[in-house]
Parts: C-alpha cells; sequence; structure tokens
C-alpha cells in the first residue's frame, strides 16, 4: 500500500471515488462520452444545414453534442463533475481539430467555443442547483422552526418543554449533543445551572455544576447576549472545549426575551463545525424559548398564586368548620335541651304553649341538622381523621338520602392513606362532581371509583344523566359558564395531574382525575 493511499486523504479520495463508481449515472454518462467519441471521429463530415457553408460543416453537430454529458454531469454531481466532464470533452475533441481536420484553425475555434458555452453551461446550472438548494434548506428551516414551535406549545411545565425542544433541536441541526441552562437567582449574583441535557456530555455538566455568568462561553453568551462560537481549531480557545471530550466545535446561544436573557442554549458536535444559517436558525430557536420560558414562568407564578389562594380558603373553610362545631352547635344543642326541658317540665302550660315549644324545637333541630350539614360541606372531620375513602363513603350516603340518586362508591388496587393535599384535592373535586349532578344531570345513578396504582390515583366519577357537549378544550368551559369543572380543572393541575371530561347530549358524564403519587 503506497503512502498516498494509507493517508487520510488518500482514504477519502478512494473512498469518494468508489462511490462515483458505483452510480450507475456515471457508466450512463462514460457510455455518451464513448459514443459521441465513436461519432466524432468514425463518421464523415456532415453539415449542420445544407445550406450552410463550410465552417459548419465540419463536425459541428458532434462537438455541440458533447455539451449534453457535460449538464448531465453537471447535474448529477455538481460542478465538479460537470468541469471534469467539460474537460474530458475537450480531451476528445482537440486531437481531431489540431491533427485531423483539414481546417485546423476553424476547428479549434469551433472547440474553443464549445468550451467557453459548455463552461457557461456549467455555471447556470450550478446556480440553479445551488439556489434550488437554499430554498429548500429555508423550507426545512422553516418546518423545524415550526415544529419546535410546536413543541413549545405542547406543555408548560418547564422541563418537559426544554427536554422536547432540546431533543428536536439536535435533530434538526445534526448535532451530537446538547444542553440548557437557566438563569437562577444565586448567592449574590445570577448563576447558570443545568436545566437538561442530551448526548455526550461532559462530567462537570452532569454533575449539575453552576456556570457564572461571563464565565466561559456559556457565560459569556449570558452576559452580553450575543450567539459564542468556539472551534477546536481556534487556538486560543481550544481550553474551551478540553471538557467536551472529541467535541469540534461548540455555539453557544442566549435564550432572551424581551432582551432579557433567561438561559443559553448549548450545541457541539465532532465533526461539523456550525454554520451561519445554523447560527440564524439557532437564535429563531432561541428566541422562541425565551419566549416560552418566560411563558412558563408566568404560569408557574400563577399557579404557585392559586395555590396559595387555596389554601388560605381551606385553611379559612376548617377554621369556620371548627367554630360551627365547636360553638355554633353546641348553643343549638343547648338551645334544643332547653326547649325540651321547659316543655316537659313547665307545669300550668296550655296545650298551645307547649305545641308552639315543639315546633320551635323541632325548628332548632332543623337549623342543627343544617349547620352540621354545612360544617360537612366546609370540612369533614373524617377526612382528616379517617382519610379520603371514609369521606367519600359519607359524601356518597349524604347524596343517597339528600337527592335519593343511587350513588356507590367503588374501591381498586391496595388501599392506603395518601399525602393530605392530595386527598384534599380528590374530596372538593369528588364534591364538586356531585354537586353539579345533583344541580344538572338529573340521573338515577352515580358511581365513584377510586382506583390505586403502584405510582398514581385515579378519580372517577360517572352518572346516566342527560350530559352535554365537551368542547374541545376544557379551559373553555369558563366562557360557557361551567366554572365547576375549571376548578376542579385547575385543582389537578396544582398537583401536577390531569382531569378529563367524557360527555355527551344523553349519554352521561365521565370524570376521570388522575394524580402521580408515589407509594410509601
Amino acid at each position: 500500500m503506497s503512502a498516498g493511499e494509507s493517508s487520510p486523504v488518500g482514504r477519502a479520495c478512494a473512498g469518494r471515488l468508489r462511490q462515483v463508481l458505483r452510480q450507475r449515472s456515471f457508466w450512463i454518462l462514460a457510455a455518451m462520452m464513448l459514443g459521441l467519441a465513436a461519432i466524432h471521429y468514425l463518421t464523415p463530415q456532415i453539415r449542420l444545414l445544407p445550406f450552410l457553408t463550410d465552417p459548419l460543416g465540419r463536425h459541428a453537430v458532434e462537438r455541440i453534442a458533447f455539451l449534453l454529458p457535460v449538464a448531465a454531469a453537471t447535474f448529477a454531481f455538481g460542478r465538479g463533475g460537470g468541469i471534469s466532464a467539460l474537460t474530458l470533452s475537450l480531451l476528445i475533441m482537440m486531437p481531431r481539430a489540431l491533427f485531423v481536420s483539414p481546417y485546423p484553425i476553424d476547428a479549434s475555434s469551433e472547440t474553443v467555443a464549445v468550451a467557453i458555452v459548455g463552461y457557461l453551461v456549467v455555471g447556470m446550472i450550478e446556480t440553479q442547483e445551488r439556489e434550488k438548494r437554499l430554498r429548500q434548506e429555508a423550507v426545512q428551516r422553516l418546518r423545524a422552526a415550526n415544529a419546535v414551535t410546536a413543541m413549545l406549545t405542547k406543555s408548560l411545565d418547564r422541563r418537559e418543554m426544554l427536554d422536547g425542544v432540546l431533543e428536536r433541536t439536535l435533530d434538526v441541526v445534526g448535532a451530537a449533543a446538547g444542553c440548557i441552562y437557566l438563569v437562577e437567582a444565586g448567592h449574590g449574583a445570577p448563576v447558570l445551572t443545568l436545566a437538561v441535557g442530551h448526548g455526550a456530555l461532559p462530567d462537570v455538566l452532569q454533575e449539575g455544576g453552576a456556570v457564572g455568568l461571563g464565565d466561559g462561553p456559556i457565560g459569556r453568551a449570558a452576559e452580553v447576549g450575543e450567539v459564542v462560537a468556539v472551534s477546536a481549531g481556534d487556538s486560543q480557545q481550544v481550553e474551551v472545549l478540553e471538557g467536551w471530550v472529541g467535541m469540534n466545535s461548540l455555539l453557544a446561544v442566549p435564550l432572551k426575551s424581551r432582551d432579557e436573557v433567561l438561559g443559553v442554549l448549548v450545541l457541539a458536535d465532532p465533526e461539523r463545525r456550525f454554520e451561519s444559517q445554523d447560527v440564524e436558525l439557532l437564535m429563531a430557536i432561541g428566541g422562541e424559548i425565551g419566549v416560552a420560558l418566560e411563558n412558563a414562568r408566568l404560569y408557574e407564578s400563577m399557579r404557585f398564586y392559586v395555590g396559595q389562594v387555596t389554601r388560605a380558603q381551606e385553611d379559612e373553610r376548617k377554621r369556620i368548620a371548627r367554630e360551627l362545631h365547636d360553638e355554633t352547635t353546641q348553643d343549638l344543642i343547648a338551645l334544643s335541651r332547653r326547649l325540651e326541658a321547659l316543655n316537659d317540665e313547665g307545669e300550668g302550660l296550655s296545650n298551645a304553649v307547649r305545641k308552639r315549644l315543639a315546633g320551635l324545637q323541632e325548628l332548632v333541630e332543623e337549623a342543627l341538622r343544617g349547620v352540621r350539614r354545612f360544617s360537612q360541606n366546609l370540612r369533614p372531620s373524617a377526612l382528616d381523621d379517617l382519610g379520603l375513602l371514609a369521606a367519600l363513603e359519607g359524601m356518597a350516603a349524604v347524596q343517597r338520602e339528600e337527592s335519593g340518586v343511587a350513588t356507590e362508591l367503588r374501591v381498586e388496587g391496595q388501599k392506603r392513606r395518601l399525602p393530605p393535599e392530595v386527598e384534599l384535592t380528590l374530596f372538593r373535586i369528588a364534591q364538586e362532581a356531585l354537586s353539579n349532578v345533583r344541580r344538572h344531570a338529573q340521573s338515577a345513578r352515580i358511581a365513584i371509583t377510586v382506583r390505586f396504582g403502584d405510582g398514581d390515583v385515579e378519580l372517577i366519577v360517572e352518572d346516566d344523566g342527560k350530559g352535554f357537549s365537551v368542547p374541545a378544550r376544557l379551559s373553555d368551559m369558563a366562557t360557557l359558564g361551567k366554572l365547576g369543572l375549571v376548578g376542579m380543572l385547575e385543582r389537578a393541575r396544582l398537583l401536577g395531574g390531569s382531569l378529563a371530561v367524557e360527555s355527551s347530549p344523553g349519554q352521561g358524564t365521565r370524570v376521570v382525575v388522575r394524580v402521580a403519587v408515589q407509594q410509601s
């Protein structure tokens, strides 16, 4: 084996040659060249047209025909293939023009003219193909940006959104590894912390190390708000890539929203260098991610605020329920006992007075039952003392007693206590669902199902009532006046869960809540 063949350049050239020889278009072009060469040398001189003079009758047709393989080679193999085919055509035509033709000057002029036209044809085809590639790349970038945008709108959960966007961006750009840093409040100064990563990341990133603003290309991109590119070919930047073992280039793109840097998108690859079109695409993607991060931050703030309000409401309900039980209920019991004693011990009372006392005592008993029911609705003691299942059983019993609707509680899986906030949320959702059934469904049967899974719990409330048309998005129910369902949805989301409503007119309604719960 020669030194040239053993070198990387020699091996690359040999591989490229083998790849060309395996293509059918190469052999078609070779056959065209051989055919034209045979025609050029073995056929007699012909005139292009009978009425033309001799200068156009000396094999001009054959020489012009050599433009066909030149154009075909340009289409098949690009500019290099076209120039190679043109050079070979000249090598075939020149010996006849110089040594065989009785008119060497005219034949050489025709050959040079064909060469000039061939070169122009190669340039025109190459320009046309380049514009076609640029249009295709522009369409691909647009599709990629649309795909990333669609990924950004799928979820408002920050980690889930960033993980999907990073994976999609790596596929679009063709990079081997990447990660996303987010700006977080540090001790005295903001720092960049790793949010998600894919591919062969350095150990320091896998360990979750923080990066200060201005430190390295990632920190500089966050500090100045501009793209920072690093290549192994730059001797001053080689140390930056030491942690990225085997990587040849690195690109840090700031994620901005309204001129505020919220994070940095980092891509790295062991072979390629990032081109200007990659930078333009990634800057557009970075802007989309920045806006999505801002929306996710606002959504998280809203969820935190809603959670605080909900907890405050539950605390207030618990306080009122306790006061009703400890004070109002006891006062009503005492008043009922005094009326009963007055009626029993009062001597000389007329029947009319006794009847009025009995009526007052009945009113007090009715008020007592109402207060107890109201207290239970505010915060059932069974929920805190005995858990979700006992509270749901009590609520089902009340539903059967008050509405006469057959209400059944079913339990599937291994029974267990859940975290207090999960039990409270599921109870409130079931309570609102039963209230909706009582007010709107006109059903004859209600089934409440609690399904305990290995890592989650499901609550299903279904009835055989009149049902309704469910909008495509549950959040649109607010515009239809169904605020109870919207509140149920928000309660489920506060726990990171999901809520689905299945219903149609005349087919009843089914509400399914699923919440992830770690099994103790």
